[in-house]
């Protein structure tokens, strides 16, 4: 199986040595039975199993005496590694998952992004023997527009336009519909006191006999 992934000691009894994750199940403890051994008294006999899980490995505590700590927390459980998180193995004993081959110091080249430099000492090309060269239009200077001027500035005052013809009717014959109101108010009342007056003296028959029917 090709190690995909590794586990590198920062501190502990051999600091900056690999161990390669070549198995799909691996062990750390004291006890040569384990594929991983480390030799510290902090480290159970077993005490941390490695679990290939698809493409990463899983991380589980065996029951140890002084616990497995991953990013600072205490596993209770399984727990899915991800490229580099801190294992911490007791107090003494820290690593690192990584990928393998992964250098933490190495850095990006840039690319150099030089700018193009025109090439220099080109000389022009020459006309061919017996053919003349055609003469080269000077650029005609561009004629700079004039801008527009701008429209006068309002000044808060709207001219006044042509007087405007009365040619209101109504307005012009006031006078007149004034006093026709007066006659026709006059005729109503007059016309009511006479109604009136006919009939507190039951004269219809004299006066309306000819649209009453009865009247003598």
């Amino acid at each position: 199986m090709t190690s995909q992934f590794q586990l590198v000691m920062h501190a502990g009894p051999t600091p900056g040595k690999v161990f390669p994750l070549t198995e799909g199940e691996m062990t750390i403890g004291r006890d040569i039975n384990n594929q991983i051994i480390i030799n510290d008294a902090e480290i159970s006999r077993r005490h941390t199993r490695f679990v290939l899980q698809g493409d990463s490995y899983m991380i589980e505590d065996l029951g140890s005496t002084n616990g497995t700590f991953v990013s600072g927390q205490r596993l209770s459980g399984p727990r899915l590694l991800r490229p580099s998180d801190t294992i911490r193995l007791g107090e003494n004993v820290t690593l690192s998952y990584e990928v393998a081959g992964y250098d933490p110091d190495a850095t990006a080249l840039a690319s150099p992004g030089y700018a193009a430099v025109p090439p220099t000492n080109i000389e022009s090309p020459r006309p061919a023997p017996g053919r003349q060269q055609a003469p080269m239009r000077q650029p005609q200077p561009q004629q700079r527009m004039q801008p527009a001027s701008p429209p006068p500035a309002y000044a808060g005052q709207v001219p006044p336009g042509p007087p405007q013809e009365e040619t209101n009717w109504v307005q012009q014959n006031k006078g007149l519909l004034i006093g026709c109101g007066v006659v026709l108010v006059i005729a109503v009342c007059a016309l009511a006191g006479f109604l009136y007056w006919v009939d507190s003296t039951y004269r219809w028959c004299q006066f309306f006999g000819w649209i009453i029917p009865g009247c003598p």
